[in-house]
């Protein structure tokens, strides 16, 4: 039996045998309507493909070329088992452990990102899956790290305060207001000075998402196929679900706590 590692097996299935099977009125592929396909059609395609596609969400063969081989099949029932998968987000879930951020502006970014990430949908992660064999390329996650500019107003440095106030339920509530005084144009009492991040890492969070699920989505169907291959047999090679982690010392081995799970 052929010794192979689970993301070569992945692209050998849905670059060269999937695509023999034949279009039985459509399914799952780059024509995807839900909007993180779109994204992947449009990020890693630069377009927006409109094409037949067959059973697996790939465009079929435009030859007769045999039927798949009994191996990718079992590969493509796998990732299409990945259509009710969903995703949980631990609190602890940080998905850039190796910046500094005294201020906290990176984490209030990833919790501003948090809600849009866990709506990601098993349908959406098994395009993702699909798209990457096709592809041959794993999910990018590197970027820099972003500094720090003070928010600046008309050329200048803005001042803010913190004002007491009520809801429209009566709830004492903080606004946060102007606080500069309008005539003399000094701060007043309690004012204080804001920083902001230089760098996307909105984006960059989502990214670094994508691919600790995209990591995690390869090993389930690992799980799934292995020991039932014919003619292939898996190496223990699996993808990191943090390799930021290790590629900055943070970890000597293994995987770290990553907070991110997946349910099949």
């Amino acid at each position: 039996m052929k010794q192979i590692a689970i993301i070569q097996l992945l692209e050998w299935a849905y670059r060269h045998e999937l695509p023999k099977a034949e279009r039985p009125g459509g399914g799952l592929g780059a024509s995807t309507s839900s909007s993180w396909g779109m994204v992947y059609e449009l990020g890693i395609l630069g377009t927006v493909i409109d094409a037949s596609i067959n059973g697996y969400g790939v465009v079929p063969a435009y030859m007769d070329e045999g039927d798949p081989h009994p191996d990718a099949l079992l590969v493509g029932k796998a990732v299409a088992g990945l259509a009710d998968a969903r995703i949980t987000i631990g609190d602890d879930w940080s998905p850039f452990p190796e910046w500094s951020d005294a201020d906290g502006l990176v984490a209030a970014c990833v919790a501003r990102a948090r809600p849009r990430l866990a709506a990601m949908t098993g349908q959406e992660i098994q395009a993702m899956m699909i798209a990457r064999a096709v592809l041959g390329r794993k999910p990018d996650w590197r970027g820099e790290e972003p500094g720090r500019a003070m928010v600046m107003r008309s050329g200048k440095p803005a001042w803010f305060m913190k004002q007491p106030g009520q809801d429209a339920y009566g709830n004492p509530i903080e606004r946060e207001v102007e606080g500069l005084h309008p005539r003399s144009r000094r701060p007043r009492p309690g004012a204080y000075r804001k920083y902001q991040l230089t760098g996307d890492v909105a984006g960059l969070t989502i990214d670094r998402f994508r691919r600790t699920v995209w990591a995690l989505a390869v090993r389930h169907v690992a799980q799934e196929v292995a020991g039932r291959l014919s003619n292939h047999q898996l190496t223990a090679e699996v993808p990191t679900v943090a390799p930021w982690a290790a590629a900055s010392g943070l970890v000597m081995r293994g995987d770290p706590s990553h907070a991110v799970s997946l349910f099949v």
